[in-house]
């Protein structure tokens, strides 16, 4: 008997199958979004290094924005909810030049700087959104990038 190269069955094994599916059930490659930075046109923040919003996909991501107007200039030094209220001002114009709004924002993180004025950002937050209460996180943080500064407010949104 001439020796061969092939392993004997064990009892009760199955050969491997191929599977074979339809061309229809097979899933077509998803495109790769690209990332498309988003400018609000504020020139006061030419200096920074960074993107006040980025879109990938659906996705919009908003960078942390403070109570700047859009000339550069502090807006309610010393006034939490005023601040509350321009920094959401800043979120709102972003997502407008990504063709979004705060309806289609699904969380936001906020960073305080005294936490005693957590139920006036609240407040300035309800008044912002009505109902509609995107996802939330808020920390306390000893200090913002300038001291005048009272809150940063960072946003995810989705639009298709």
């Amino acid at each position: 008997m001439a020796a061969t190269n092939r392993k004997p069955k064990k009892a009760g094994s199955r050969a491997k199958q191929r599977i074979v599916r339809p061309k229809s059930a097979v899933k077509p490659a998803i495109k790769a979004a690209r990332k498309e930075k988003i400018d609000p046109g504020w020139t006061w923040d030419d200096v920074y290094p960074l993107s006040q919003g980025v879109r990938h996909g659906q996705m919009i991501f908003v960078s942390g924005q403070v109570a700047l107007g859009p000339d550069g200039q502090l807006v309610g030094p010393g006034d939490i909810k005023a601040q509350t209220h321009q920094a959401f001002r800043n979120v709102a114009a972003v997502l407008e030049k990504a063709g979004a709004s705060l309806k289609d924002v699904v969380k936001i993180t906020s960073f305080l700087t005294d936490e005693s004025t957590f139920g006036q950002m609240m407040e300035a937050r309800r008044e912002v959104f009505g109902e509609e209460l995107p996802a939330s996180t808020a920390v306390v943080v000893k200090q913002l990038a300038q001291p005048d500064w009272l809150i940063e407010i960072e946003a995810v949104a989705i639009k298709p």
